[in-house]
């Protein structure tokens, strides 16, 4: 029996990486940039098209390990960025499963400020990665 239980899981941890894997294509084809966070908000691994997207040039800086709101010049940004993602998921029955989107500043490199819109969904994956 416990065989089968395992077995089972296999399958559907393979399922559910398919799909995650799926939505990312999908996420890269709808957004400029897409970008995976941990819990604690930080940027899970390099993101070239945000880099780009920031400096002009993706090989100037790294951004994992770096926080979202690091980019952010106005205090709101980052108190309203940090709130909704904290509470995404939370109070729900099935909880992760609430997207949103929220309206913000980005400073790119010079000081020019980016408007962006952010969407976002908090998920967990089977290394237990979060956002």
């Amino acid at each position: 029996a416990d065989m089968t239980v395992g077995a089972q899981n296999v399958v559907q941890a393979k399922m559910l990486s398919g799909e995650v894997a799926a939505m990312k294509r999908l996420l890269d084809m709808a957004c400029d940039v897409t970008v995976e966070l941990d819990g604690g908000l930080r940027i899970v691994e390099q993101v070239p098209r945000l880099m780009a997207m920031l400096t002009l040039d993706h090989h100037t800086r790294c951004a994992q390990g770096v926080t979202l709101q690091q980019f952010m010049p106005h205090e709101e940004d980052r108190s309203r960025f940090e709130n909704l993602l904290q509470a995404s998921g939370e109070d729900v029955e099935t909880p992760g499963l609430e997207p949103g989107v929220l309206h913000a500043t980005l400073r790119a490199s010079g000081g020019t400020l980016l408007k962006v819109e952010i969407f976002y969904v908090r998920f967990s994956v089977l290394s237990s990665r979060g956002h």
